[in-house]
């Protein structure tokens, strides 16, 4: 059971499924939501943040974050009429983060190398573009995703969706900023 939810939010990351075809189901919700607090933070200890935060904060800062994807998400939903979506639009935008993030864990093993002054300057530089490139595109493909689900969970066009996102990105930004 655990292999389909995993491939059907999967499909989502890959723009073949909708919100709409997702489970709807608190206990999900609550268990994707924890799953995703637990990885961005475990995330942010191996990046070791903890110089420019401390750990209280930094859990703090991931409870937020949640808190910043619901309410938005909410607020949109509100705002279009589709707020009883709100359930699987939030499944499928924190389970699509969490993959796209458990997918940028080998840059998280990589930076350190970045950072060692005895590293030959050729692969250096190497490692640097690569490393830029895959940050570059797991990001964007997080963006598009964010568009593609809210694109049908609000009934919208690809502008606004791209705005909603924009603007899920912006308060994500902002929420996680006010901890430092």
């Amino acid at each position: 059971m655990l292999a389909a939810l995993i491939k059907r939010y999967w499909q989502v990351c890959l723009f073949k499924e909708t919100p709409a075809n997702t489970p709807y189901s608190f206990l999900l919700l609550s268990i994707i939501t924890i799953f995703f607090y637990l990885l961005m933070v475990l995330q942010w200890v191996i990046a070791d943040i903890s110089e420019i935060i401390s750990y209280e904060s930094l859990l703090l800062a991931g409870l937020t974050l949640i808190a910043s994807y619901i309410f938005y998400t909410y607020a949109l939903l509100l705002i279009y009429k589709f707020s009883s979506r709100i359930v699987q639009t939030l499944s499928c935008l924190i389970a699509s983060h969490a993959i796209v993030h458990v997918l940028a864990f080998p840059l998280l093993l990589v930076a350190p190398i970045l950072t060692q002054s005895n590293i030959n300057p050729l692969l250096g530089l190497i490692i640097s573009v690569l490393y830029l490139i895959f940050t570059l595109i797991l990001t964007i493909w997080q963006f598009m995703v964010s568009v593609h689900i809210y694109k049908h969970a609000l009934g919208i066009e690809n502008i606004p969706a791209i705005l909603a996102s924009f603007g899920l990105l912006s308060c994500n930004i902002l929420i996680v900023s006010l901890w430092r």
